[in-house]
């Protein structure tokens, strides 16, 4: 009988409603049938889980008991444990670091995190992986970077926009010891690329993820619904990168114009009160509506909204401490309905909708552009229409997740 190679995927929250990339990444590898998959959780998110991962899932933490149910082992195995410590970070010392997050050897948050791996990898060790695949490149693959030199076990990594650009730490040390990491948009794979400087970057990869669009239009494919006025949608968490504060500035631009239409905004986030009351100041009550009451909707609830949606609107920018959006997922999910997109120049939203072809791109920061452009599709049909059809066309090309899946199925077993 054939055994397959048992893989332990490390996420701090799964599943999480605004990630949803990560379930279908991994409910894809499960599916394939060529992967023995554990994903080991911190904590349970509010997002759905697919039928085929729900015996696949431990959700566990440290407590006060797995501290002193180390101690014999730490004691046991401290001079090997200060030399794995010590070790990490040889490679890239002589090296100029470029970034703040590259810590010291000695530093207490440094230290701490090795410890907190120590018990974690005795937790790893109860499913005896072949590989760890950590999700994101700031301390959940410090912990596992750690980890993999404590219990002898080679890893990667799955990194995607914030977990680089603002949180992303020790991204020499992970380069130098990894198997490989792999990164969805090019914005950070250059990032990655750059921090790295002077070392072999040759398993550093530009890999997108995907969207399953025949499952997708099976699944709604008898669900509908007409709303009463031209339905303009934005999806996203309520933080300032998602831009949403421009695009309710363009809904005043588009009621002075005497435009009949509507605003829908599916998220959740702690701008939430902020933007209602925004709303509500410029008086576009009837206007622009948050749906879900700050908890957001659920991916399908969201995905029927999206399907009956007159066009997309997607604002995002770029923070001023380097937050910014890779290749968003709901970028991907519009094309799968042939929804028109507007949207801004940030981050790696390039890498899919390009100008005039499959979307109208504006500056960032511009509600009267966004607002522009807006307009223009609601009265355009048929632009709007062949906008649709070249997004659709350009997701099949770039980013099926059936295709794109196999990458990383080939760099899990290869390593």
């Amino acid at each position: 009988m054939e055994t397959k190679k048992r893989i332990l995927v490390f996420v701090p929250e799964f599943p999480v409603l605004t990630e949803t990339f990560i379930e279908r990444e991994l409910a894809k590898l499960v599916e394939r049938g060529n992967v023995d998959l554990t994903i080991f959780s911190l904590a349970k998110g509010s997002g759905v889980v697919s039928e085929i991962l729900e015996n696949k899932i431990v959700y566990d933490r440290l407590n006060i008991k797995d501290f002193f149910l180390s101690l014999p082992y730490i004691f046991s195995n401290l001079p090997r444990l200060r030399k794995i410590f010590l070790g990490f970070g040889t490679e890239t010392r002589g090296i100029e670091s470029e970034s703040a997050n590259d810590s010291k050897s000695s530093s207490p948050k440094k230290l701490y995190t090795f410890f907190k791996s120590i018990l974690y990898s005795i937790k790893f060790s109860k499913y005896k992986p072949e590989f760890i695949l950590a999700h994101f490149l700031s301390s959940p693959s410090t912990i596992v970077m750690y980890a993999s030199g404590i219990i002898g076990i080679s890893y990667g990594i799955s990194a995607h926009a914030k977990d680089i650009m603002v949180t992303g730490e020790f991204i020499k040390e992970k380069v130098q010891t990894s198997k490989f990491i792999t990164i969805c948009n090019r914005n950070a794979y250059e990032y990655v690329l750059d921090k790295a400087k002077g070392l072999d970057t040759s398993t550093v990869f530009l890999k997108y993820h995907g969207v399953d669009v025949p499952k997708i239009i099976e699944r709604f494919e008898n669900k509908d619904f007409i709303p009463e006025k031209p339905l303009i949608l934005a999806i996203g968490r309520l933080v300032e990168k998602k831009g949403l504060i421009y695009l309710i500035e363009a809904a005043s631009f588009l009621k002075d114009k005497g435009l009949n239409f509507e605003i829908n905004i599916i998220g959740s986030g702690p701008l939430y009160e902020n933007l209602v009351e925004e709303i509500n100041s410029r008086n576009l009550q009837d206007e622009v509506n948050i749906l879900g009451e700050n908890k957001g909707l659920s991916n399908e609830e969201t995905l029927l909204y999206l399907k009956s949606t007159k066009l997309f609107a997607f604002p995002s920018i770029e923070t001023d401490e380097g937050d910014v959006d890779g290749v968003a997922n709901v970028l991907m999910e519009a094309g799968v309905f042939k929804v028109p997109v507007v949207t801004t120049d940030a981050g790696g939203v390039g890498e899919i909708i390009v100008d005039d072809d499959t979307g109208l791109v504006v500056e960032q920061r511009n509600s009267s552009a966004l607002a522009e452009k807006i307009e223009y599709l609601l009265k355009n049909e048929e632009k709007s229409k062949r906008l649709g059809q070249n997004l659709h066309n350009k997701v099949l090309e770039k980013f099926d997740l059936n295709t794109n899946i196999i990458e990383l199925e080939n760099l899990l077993l290869k390593n």
